[in-house]
Protein backbone atom coordinates (compact mmCIF):
# COMPACT_ATOMS: atom_id res chain seq x y z
CA UNK A 1 0.00 0.00 0.00
CA UNK A 2 1.28 3.46 -0.93
CA UNK A 3 -1.69 5.53 0.26
CA UNK A 4 -1.94 6.10 4.05
CA UNK A 5 -4.95 4.39 5.59
CA UNK A 6 -6.30 7.72 6.78
CA UNK A 7 -6.32 9.00 3.19
CA UNK A 8 -7.54 5.78 1.56
CA UNK A 9 -11.11 4.90 0.65
CA UNK A 10 -12.94 2.13 2.47
CA UNK A 11 -13.38 0.21 -0.76
CA UNK A 12 -9.70 0.45 -1.65
CA UNK A 13 -8.69 -0.74 1.81
CA UNK A 14 -11.23 -3.57 1.69
CA UNK A 15 -9.93 -4.72 -1.66
CA UNK A 16 -6.35 -4.62 -0.44
CA UNK A 17 -7.29 -6.64 2.64
CA UNK A 18 -9.09 -9.20 0.46
CA UNK A 19 -6.29 -9.46 -2.11
CA UNK A 20 -3.41 -11.92 -2.27
CA UNK A 21 -0.83 -9.26 -1.42
CA UNK A 22 0.74 -9.69 2.04
CA UNK A 23 -0.45 -6.35 3.41
CA UNK A 24 -2.68 -5.06 4.94
CA UNK A 25 -3.37 -8.02 7.19
CA UNK A 26 -4.65 -8.79 10.69
CA UNK A 27 -3.15 -5.96 12.71
CA UNK A 28 -4.00 -3.28 10.15
CA UNK A 29 -7.57 -4.50 9.77
CA UNK A 30 -8.07 -4.65 13.55
CA UNK A 31 -6.50 -1.20 13.93
CA UNK A 32 -8.86 0.32 11.36
CA UNK A 33 -11.84 -1.28 13.09
CA UNK A 34 -10.63 0.01 16.46
CA UNK A 35 -10.00 3.46 14.97
CA UNK A 36 -13.60 3.63 13.75
CA UNK A 37 -14.81 2.46 17.16
CA UNK A 38 -12.90 5.24 18.90
CA UNK A 39 -14.30 7.74 16.42
CA UNK A 40 -17.79 6.54 17.31
CA UNK A 41 -16.99 7.03 20.99
CA UNK A 42 -15.78 10.57 20.29
CA UNK A 43 -19.04 11.31 18.49
CA UNK A 44 -21.23 9.97 21.30
CA UNK A 45 -19.37 12.02 23.89
CA UNK A 46 -19.32 15.17 21.76
CA UNK A 47 -23.08 15.02 21.23
CA UNK A 48 -23.64 14.32 24.92
CA UNK A 49 -21.50 17.33 25.83
CA UNK A 50 -23.78 19.65 23.84
CA UNK A 51 -26.87 18.77 25.86
CA UNK A 52 -27.61 21.32 28.58
CA UNK A 53 -28.87 18.65 30.97
CA UNK A 54 -25.33 17.29 31.18
CA UNK A 55 -23.62 20.67 31.56
CA UNK A 56 -22.28 19.65 34.96
CA UNK A 57 -20.10 17.07 33.16
CA UNK A 58 -19.27 19.29 30.19
CA UNK A 59 -15.53 19.57 30.83
CA UNK A 60 -15.12 15.84 31.43
CA UNK A 61 -17.17 14.92 28.37
CA UNK A 62 -15.19 17.27 26.14
CA UNK A 63 -11.91 15.92 27.50
CA UNK A 64 -12.95 12.30 26.95
CA UNK A 65 -14.21 13.09 23.45
CA UNK A 66 -10.93 14.77 22.51
CA UNK A 67 -8.97 11.82 23.91
CA UNK A 68 -11.07 9.36 21.90
CA UNK A 69 -10.61 11.40 18.72
CA UNK A 70 -6.84 11.50 19.19
CA UNK A 71 -6.75 7.76 19.93
CA UNK A 72 -8.75 7.11 16.75
CA UNK A 73 -6.10 8.90 14.68
CA UNK A 74 -3.30 6.99 16.40
CA UNK A 75 -5.01 3.70 15.59
CA UNK A 76 -5.06 4.55 11.89
CA UNK A 77 -1.39 5.45 12.09
CA UNK A 78 -0.71 2.07 13.70
CA UNK A 79 -2.42 0.42 10.73
CA UNK A 80 0.08 2.16 8.46
CA UNK A 81 2.91 1.28 10.84
CA UNK A 82 2.00 -2.40 10.68
CA UNK A 83 1.95 -2.41 6.89
CA UNK A 84 5.36 -0.71 6.84
CA UNK A 85 6.75 -3.09 9.47
CA UNK A 86 5.78 -6.24 7.63
CA UNK A 87 6.93 -4.93 4.27
CA UNK A 88 10.28 -4.05 5.89
CA UNK A 89 10.47 -7.61 7.23
CA UNK A 90 9.80 -9.06 3.77
CA UNK A 91 12.46 -6.77 2.29
CA UNK A 92 14.94 -7.91 4.95
CA UNK A 93 14.38 -11.56 4.06
CA UNK A 94 15.41 -10.77 0.49
CA UNK A 95 18.74 -9.15 1.40
CA UNK A 96 21.84 -10.92 0.04
CA UNK A 97 23.86 -13.11 2.39
CA UNK A 98 26.53 -14.58 0.12
CA UNK A 99 29.41 -13.26 2.19
CA UNK A 100 29.99 -13.17 5.93
CA UNK A 101 29.57 -9.39 6.00
CA UNK A 102 26.35 -9.56 3.99
CA UNK A 103 25.08 -12.28 6.29
CA UNK A 104 25.78 -10.22 9.39
CA UNK A 105 24.16 -7.11 7.90
CA UNK A 106 21.13 -9.15 6.87
CA UNK A 107 20.87 -10.64 10.36
CA UNK A 108 20.91 -7.21 12.00
CA UNK A 109 18.33 -5.73 9.63
CA UNK A 110 16.12 -8.79 9.91
CA UNK A 111 16.30 -8.77 13.71
CA UNK A 112 15.23 -5.12 13.81
CA UNK A 113 12.42 -5.79 11.34
CA UNK A 114 11.12 -8.75 13.33
CA UNK A 115 11.08 -6.73 16.53
CA UNK A 116 9.11 -4.03 14.74
CA UNK A 117 6.46 -6.54 13.62
CA UNK A 118 5.99 -7.33 17.31
CA UNK A 119 6.24 -3.79 18.67
CA UNK A 120 3.42 -2.49 16.47
CA UNK A 121 0.67 -4.91 17.56
CA UNK A 122 1.77 -4.48 21.18
CA UNK A 123 1.45 -0.71 20.77
CA UNK A 124 -1.98 -1.19 19.22
CA UNK A 125 -3.01 -3.44 22.12
CA UNK A 126 -1.95 -0.73 24.56
CA UNK A 127 -4.00 1.83 22.63
CA UNK A 128 -7.05 -0.45 22.62
CA UNK A 129 -6.72 -0.99 26.37
CA UNK A 130 -6.58 2.77 26.93
CA UNK A 131 -9.67 3.13 24.75
CA UNK A 132 -11.54 0.67 26.93
CA UNK A 133 -10.65 2.79 29.94
CA UNK A 134 -12.18 5.76 28.11
CA UNK A 135 -15.33 3.72 27.58
CA UNK A 136 -15.45 2.90 31.28
CA UNK A 137 -15.00 6.54 32.23
CA UNK A 138 -17.77 7.57 29.82
CA UNK A 139 -20.28 4.84 30.62
CA UNK A 140 -22.22 6.90 33.16
CA UNK A 141 -21.95 10.19 31.25
CA UNK A 142 -23.26 9.54 27.75
CA UNK A 143 -26.86 10.21 26.83
CA UNK A 144 -29.17 7.19 27.07
CA UNK A 145 -29.91 7.52 23.35
CA UNK A 146 -26.19 7.01 22.65
CA UNK A 147 -25.35 4.41 25.28
CA UNK A 148 -25.48 1.57 22.74
CA UNK A 149 -22.63 3.27 20.84
CA UNK A 150 -20.45 2.89 23.94
CA UNK A 151 -21.28 -0.79 23.94
CA UNK A 152 -20.35 -1.06 20.28
CA UNK A 153 -17.06 0.74 20.93
CA UNK A 154 -16.21 -1.49 23.89
CA UNK A 155 -17.06 -4.63 21.89
CA UNK A 156 -14.89 -3.62 18.93
CA UNK A 157 -11.98 -2.49 21.10
CA UNK A 158 -12.05 -5.71 23.12
CA UNK A 159 -12.01 -7.70 19.89
CA UNK A 160 -9.22 -5.50 18.57
CA UNK A 161 -7.19 -5.98 21.75
CA UNK A 162 -7.50 -9.75 21.46
CA UNK A 163 -6.57 -9.55 17.77
CA UNK A 164 -3.46 -7.49 18.48
CA UNK A 165 -2.34 -9.92 21.18
CA UNK A 166 -2.96 -12.86 18.84
CA UNK A 167 -0.90 -11.30 16.05
CA UNK A 168 1.93 -10.36 18.40
CA UNK A 169 1.96 -13.91 19.74
CA UNK A 170 1.99 -15.33 16.22
CA UNK A 171 4.90 -13.11 15.18
CA UNK A 172 6.92 -14.00 18.27
CA UNK A 173 6.35 -17.72 17.82
CA UNK A 174 7.01 -17.78 14.08
CA UNK A 175 9.62 -15.06 13.59
CA UNK A 176 11.50 -15.04 16.90
CA UNK A 177 10.84 -18.40 18.60
CA UNK A 178 14.18 -18.41 20.43
CA UNK A 179 14.09 -14.82 21.71
CA UNK A 180 13.16 -15.27 25.37
CA UNK A 181 12.85 -11.53 26.05
CA UNK A 182 10.08 -11.19 23.49
CA UNK A 183 8.18 -14.16 24.90
CA UNK A 184 8.46 -12.64 28.37
CA UNK A 185 7.30 -9.24 27.22
CA UNK A 186 4.32 -10.73 25.42
CA UNK A 187 3.31 -12.62 28.56
CA UNK A 188 3.62 -9.46 30.66
CA UNK A 189 1.56 -7.38 28.24
CA UNK A 190 -1.12 -10.07 27.99
CA UNK A 191 -1.47 -10.21 31.75
CA UNK A 192 -1.59 -6.41 31.99
CA UNK A 193 -4.37 -6.13 29.45
CA UNK A 194 -6.57 -8.66 31.21
CA UNK A 195 -7.91 -5.75 33.26
CA UNK A 196 -8.93 -3.91 30.10
CA UNK A 197 -10.89 -6.92 28.89
CA UNK A 198 -12.69 -7.05 32.23
CA UNK A 199 -13.48 -3.36 31.82
CA UNK A 200 -15.07 -4.15 28.47
CA UNK A 201 -17.41 -6.60 30.16
CA UNK A 202 -18.14 -4.02 32.84
CA UNK A 203 -19.02 -1.41 30.22
CA UNK A 204 -21.35 -3.84 28.46
CA UNK A 205 -23.00 -4.57 31.80
CA UNK A 206 -23.57 -0.87 32.39
CA UNK A 207 -24.92 -0.47 28.87
CA UNK A 208 -27.40 -3.30 29.35
CA UNK A 209 -28.46 -1.84 32.69
CA UNK A 210 -28.98 1.59 31.14
CA UNK A 211 -31.04 0.13 28.31
CA UNK A 212 -33.20 -1.84 30.73
CA UNK A 213 -33.93 1.38 32.59
CA UNK A 214 -35.34 2.99 29.45
CA UNK A 215 -39.14 2.82 29.44
CA UNK A 216 -40.45 0.58 26.63
CA UNK A 217 -42.47 2.29 23.90
CA UNK A 218 -46.19 2.50 24.49
CA UNK A 219 -48.22 -0.19 22.77
CA UNK A 220 -51.13 0.71 20.59
CA UNK A 221 -54.54 -0.27 21.87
Amino acid sequence: MTTPVSADTLESFRRAAASQQPTPAGVAVAAVSSGFALGLLAKALSISARRKALAVNLTQLESLSAAAQAASSRMLQLADDDVAAFEAYLAATRLPCATEQEGEERRQVLDAAVRRTIEVPLAAAKEAAAGLQLCRDAATLALPALIADLGVTATLLASGLRAFQLCADSNVRQLAPETASLHERLATETQRHALALRQAEEVLGLVRKALEAVAPPATKQ
